[in-house]
């Protein structure tokens, strides 16, 4: 769980700070779902980073690489989803373009 009160100034000015209100999330490199209260800060040279708690996962950041699975709740923060269907007739007219894109090229 998150220690508002214990972070550093940083932390809390980083725009991909987790929501003070938690909501459950997906981290997009290692797939793990678990609340946003258990993004962790990391201090790092450079001052430092909101990141995936999980083991030695590169996720980072709230709406970065961590998004919340609820579209209701990711629209609440201006984060707006899509979802790629292999199935999806216009997911296929996209490919056919990018692939005739493709075979264009010089």
């Amino acid at each position: 769980m998150i220690r508002w009160l214990d972070l550093p100034k940083e932390a809390m000015e980083d725009v991909f700070k987790p929501p003070k209100e938690p909501c459950q999330v997906e981290c997009i490199h290692c797939g793990n779902v678990y609340s946003s209260s258990e993004i962790v800060w990391v201090e790092s040279g450079d001052g430092g980073f909101w990141r995936c708690p999980i083991g030695d996962c590169g996720g980072a950041g709230f709406g970065f690489d961590i998004y919340p699975i609820d579209p209701a709740e990711a629209a609440k923060y201006g984060i707006h989803s899509f979802s790629f269907d292999e199935d999806d007739e216009d997911d296929e007219e996209y490919h056919e373009d990018y692939d005739d894109q493709e075979d264009e090229a010089p």
